[in-house]
């Protein structure tokens, strides 16, 4: 795993706080907000899934995550800070074993209750320690990867806009995005579309972008007018000549 420090540990540089963990005299203001929305079984299997909203600015977004997973995100936080006084300052996680589960069973609803309250308090104080998420690699990824599939166009868009891009995008010609490549007539699977939820029939005007994602022609033309990116993978939908020519130079 790539080893990323978050932003508060380049705050405090070489001169960390002799107390471990101890925030600054001005705690900062989360960017980002964690709601544990509930928790049901899995389909298959006996573990299971909480749905956590995530908020930032006036975007939301839901996420379903095992309880093993927010292991392994705090897991991953404890590495990324290595040796540095600051991972002491992480806020404790939810016992995986408590005296109720070990007698009612992992799936009892009091002790998931209970969990889901746990799980809500660490991550409002995992937001308070570590504040600017998109500095923080393994945080970030845990709570920006969505399953696209499930979410409307609107909500698409909203997440677009608050993960943001790094800047103006250049608006894309719309010759070039009526010359991306249609479907093979030949293909035999009839995927969904991800943006209008919609399966994409085999007499329907289906495009396929550089990265092999297929969408309605009319989804993907809208679309590419917002962000320049394919839903699934974030990549480059339409190769813009400037940046060719930018990548050439």
């Amino acid at each position: 795993m790539t080893s990323t420090r978050c932003s508060r540990c380049r705050h405090q540089g070489g001169s960390e706080r002799e107390a471990a963990g101890a925030f600054p005299e001005e705690e900062e203001v989360p960017e980002y907000s964690v709601q544990v929305d509930g928790f049901e079984p899995a389909r298959r299997g006996r573990h299971v899934i909480y749905t956590l909203i995530i908020r930032r600015g006036t975007a939301h977004w839901p996420i379903r995550r095992r309880f093993r997973q927010v292991v392994k995100l705090h897991e991953q936080l404890l590495q990324s800070f290595g040796r540095s006084s600051m991972k002491a300052g992480l806020p404790k996680l939810p016992p995986k074993v408590t005296c109720r589960s070990v007698f009612c069973g992992q799936q009892d609803q009091q002790f998931l209750q209970n969990r889901a309250l746990q799980m809500q308090e660490y991550f409002e104080a995992l937001l308070r320690y570590i504040p600017f998420v998109d500095q923080c690699e393994a945080l970030r990824e845990f709570l920006c990867s969505v399953d696209v599939s499930n979410m409307s166009y609107d909500a698409l868009l909203d997440l677009e806009q608050a993960l943001g891009r790094g800047g103006p995008e250049l608006q894309v010609d719309p010759a070039l995005v009526a010359a991306l490549p249609k479907r093979q007539a030949f293909a035999s699977h009839l995927g969904c579309c991800v943006i209008c939820q919609e399966t994409m029939e085999k007499d329907e005007d289906v495009r396929v972008l550089p990265c092999g994602h297929e969408y309605h022609f009319e989804c993907i033309s809208q679309w590419i007018k917002q962000c320049n990116t394919c839903c699934v993978c974030h990549s480059m939908a339409v190769a813009q000549p400037d940046c060719e020519d930018l990548g050439s130079t």
